[in-house]
């Protein structure tokens, strides 16, 4: 995994030293000569990367060289990146912005406060020192230069349609038996059976249970069908939840009022909805540890009615008899056969070829699906890496590769993940690995994952570029070789996807000791190892806030907290913005929220100068922001949906040049959005926007000043005004824009506000809502 960091840190600190340095060195006196020396160690590192990744796999030292590599790439970045906003500061800000933003500058380096340009001059130097050292060591390894190839564009996305799973025709026919099924005495005896699939890791139970939740017939055979993800701990409240958000068709503004019930409400409300129905309930991916947890949901659900079954996939066999499924009940999903391996590859592979290609590659392919295992996901993840092979020697490579005898590879499913994995650029490796930052069974969407790519700095920094539109393309590389599942559509777009279990596991493997999920059971918040640069913190016990015992965060650069914590504290997000001082992405948007006495950030979040992602979101106490949030100039992403009592976006926001999100849907305390906000000319997406169509006011921003506002691709907008201002609607000029939502404020008719905004003919989403909740 180095490789795919250091490759894009040393790309990326290229750009910074040397093309962003030619017009700036000159404020950065003795400069000159280290940036020579930085650029010539940066070229002769990079170039052996590739050689280097190839040799790690059997080579302990080159491994150990890379992990030193990479974090001194860290380091580097991060000090760099002071440099950079130090010198946009010098170019941009006041004498006073300066001074207090330098003040705040902490270095990975241990290096003094960056008071002066001598300092930073200093600093660069000090890296070239620890570069030296590095190129030396590379010479001991006898590593050569090497081309790494850049993405290719894919033609298509290819999907699996689980209609179509091959081999389990009948075993499909086994469980629907048992749903329709039971004699009169078993009906008697017992209201609610489960049945439980079982079967390792990759054997598509999961396909399987959803094959059987589609089907027409079960669909119209049960009054309710519910589908819940449970994985890993089993939390009987976050089922609950799920299950009442299903039975009552609640959105997830909606369901996030269920947060702070009490599991006794859930199951009463659960109780009334299922009372005297037949219901279907498929429990997808349970573990261990369910005991009491489940016993106090199963009674619930013998409020239903006869007939009611419950599906449950589980890789345990002890699990399935906790979960009360008798041997009868039990399905052991087996391992296909080597002929419907095949065909599972093959109608992946095989894809928009002619048919003399397909008779040419077709005893190579053979031998690849053999090592399948019988595993459905490795043959879809074989397909997937073979379909963009076009030639049989390209196969006859896949077929050959040394991959196949490494240790990590005899783990059945690895080796094909491994052969996909390493078949993607660096740049997409690491977006595919920064995905384990989310918990197994996350529903992540696009525009959220490519905001963290970003945040990341894993798709450029040229602030000029259609970053998004790069990451958009990454995540289409990553779909296309099945590394994604669960897609769902809108209008034909992706915009939601899950990562399969085992390939989480799979990633949080290569991630090694980067990425971490840690489970908090007090007030003490302790990571035990430097090597820690993105940690997701969940809290299992809700009514416990935010700790305020914090130690070895100092070079993180995500945090992301999950599950109702019960509220951030001012002393709590003190402490952390003082010690997270490497943030590039700070995510407090899946909590409750803050405490009922925090009101405001604290204005230490100011010294969080590298930040990008900044997600407040559902914060309901939040009244304001701090100005310290003025200077920082780094900010790509804020997010403050459904922060209910946020009373304006202040004017100050106009200084954030380089913001690209933001988002304020559901902010319902605010009246409208200032003016200035037209300075934001980086701006891709602006969710939430209250605009005046009335006329062009002093204050308010309005329909015309969109028109500033070239880059927008995203926009949702509330139309405030009982009349519209033709012609100065038609000054947003929103030739740029793929997705509009619109809400309608007043007497202003919907035929109406398309005719004044004159919108593009191949604008590709257009929605007109009912509520300002979006």
């Amino acid at each position: 995994m180095a490789d795919a960091i250091v490759s894009l840190i040393l790309a990326e600190l290229k750009t910074t030293i040397i093309h962003r340095g030619k017009k700036e060195v000159k404020l950065l006196v003795g400069l000159e000569e280290e940036v020579e020396k930085l650029e010539r160690n940066l070229d002769l590192i990079h170039g052996v990367l590739a050689h280097a990744e190839e040799k790690k796999r059997t080579d302990d030292l080159v491994k150990k060289w890379l992990d030193r590599l990479k974090e001194a790439a860290y380091d580097m970045e991060d000090a760099l990146d002071e440099w950079r906003t130090a010198v946009e500061m010098e170019l941009r800000g006041s004498e006073n912005q300066r001074k207090v933003l330098l003040c705040n500058f902490v270095s990975c380096f241990s290096f003094h406060q960056l008071s002066t340009r001598r300092q930073i001059a200093l600093n660069i130097k000090e890296i070239n020192q620890r570069l030296d050292e590095i190129v030396k060591e590379k010479d001991r390894y006898q590593l050569i230069s090497k081309e790494i190839e850049l993405p290719k564009r894919p033609e298509s996305s290819s999907f699996v349609d689980v209609s179509r799973l091959c081999g389990r025709d009948g075993v499909k026919r086994d469980i629907l038996s048992c749903l329709w099924g039971g004699n009169g005495e078993e009906e008697a005896s017992e209201l609610i059976q489960t049945i439980s699939i079982v079967g390792m890791g990759g054997l598509g139970k999961t396909a399987l249970a959803q094959l059987i939740y589609n089907d027409c017939d079960v669909q119209q055979h049960f009054d309710d069908v519910i589908w819940v993800c449970v994985s890993d701990l089993f939390d009987e409240k976050k089922v609950a939840k799920a299950i009442i958000q299903v039975l009552e068709k609640l959105g997830d503004g909606a369901a996030f009022g269920l947060e702070s019930s009490p599991l006794q409400v859930l199951l009463e409300k659960i109780s009334r909805s299922i009372r005297g129905k037949k219901f279907f309930l498929v429990l997808d991916d349970v573990w261990a540890d369910t005991g009491e947890r489940w016993e106090s949901l199963k009674v619930t659900f013998n409020h239903g009615a006869p007939g009611s079954r419950i599906l449950v996939t589980t890789r345990d066999v002890d699990v399935a008899k906790m979960m009360g499924s008798s041997s009868s009940q039990i399905i052991h999903l087996e391992k296909l056969g080597e002929e419907e391996c095949w065909l599972v590859l093959k109608d992946i592979a095989f894809r928009d070829r002619d048919e003399r290609s397909c008779q040419s590659l077709e005893a190579t392919g053979r031998k690849i699906a053999n090592r399948c295992k019988g595993l459905p996901l490795a043959a879809k993840t074989l397909g997937s890496l073979l379909k963009s092979k076009r030639t049989k020697q390209e196969w006859q490579s896949v077929l050959n590769s040394e991959i196949w005898k490494l240790d990590l590879a005899q783990k059945d499913i690895f080796a094909p993940l491994l052969l996909s994995y390493y078949d993607l650029p660096p740049p997409v490796r690491r977006c595919f690995l920064y995905c384990v930052v989310f918990p197994k069974d996350f529903a992540i969407k696009i525009h959220l994952i490519v905001s963290n790519w970003m945040a990341q700095g894993y798709l450029g920094s040229d602030g000029n570029a259609d970053l998004e539109s790069i990451g958009i393309e990454y995540f289409h590389i990553l779909v296309s070789r099945s590394f994604f599942q669960d897609i769902r559509l809108w209008d034909g777009d992706i915009v939601c996807v899950k990562m399969h279990d085992v390939v989480h596991d799979f990633a949080q493997y290569l991630a090694e000791n980067e990425f971490v999920i840690k489970e908090v059971e007090s007030d003490n918040l302790n990571i035990d190892s430097a090597k820690h640069r993105h940690l997701t913190v969940m809290v299992v016990d809700t009514r416990m806030p935010f700790p305020t015992s914090i130690s070895g965060v100092k070079k993180l650069r995500t945090l992301q907290t999950f599950t109702g914590m019960n509220a951030f504290t001012s002393e709590a997000l003190r402490i952390l913005f003082n010690q997270c001082r490497c943030l590039r992405l700070l995510d407090l948007g899946w909590s409750a929220g803050l405490d009922y006495s925090c009101k405001e950030i604290p204005k230490e979040i100011g010294k969080l100068i590298h930040l990008r992602y900044l997600s407040l979101a559902y914060h309901h106490y939040l009244e304001g922001l701090p100005e310290a949030l003025s200077n920082m100039y780094n900010l790509e992403s804020l997010c403050l949906n459904g922060c209910i009592n946020l009373k304006q976006v202040p004017d100050w926001i106009s200084k954030l040049f380089n913001l690209r999100l933001l988002n304020t849907v559901g902010c319902l305390a605010l009246t409208h959005y200032p003016k200035d906000i037209r300075k934001l000319t980086s701006l891709r997406a602006l969710l939430g926007l209250i605009a005046r169509a009335d006329r062009n006011d002093v204050e308010e921003f309005s329909l015309a000043d969109l028109g500033n506002l070239r880059h927008l691709h995203r926009v949702s907008l509330k139309v405030v005004g009982d009349s519209i201002d033709k012609e100065e609607a038609r000054k947003a000029e929103l030739e740029n824009i793929q997705e509009l939502r619109i809400y309608l404020d007043g007497d202003i008719e919907e035929d109406g506000i398309i005719e004044a905004l004159d919108l593009p003919s191949d604008i590709k989403h257009l929605e007109f809502w009912g509520s300002y909740w979006f």
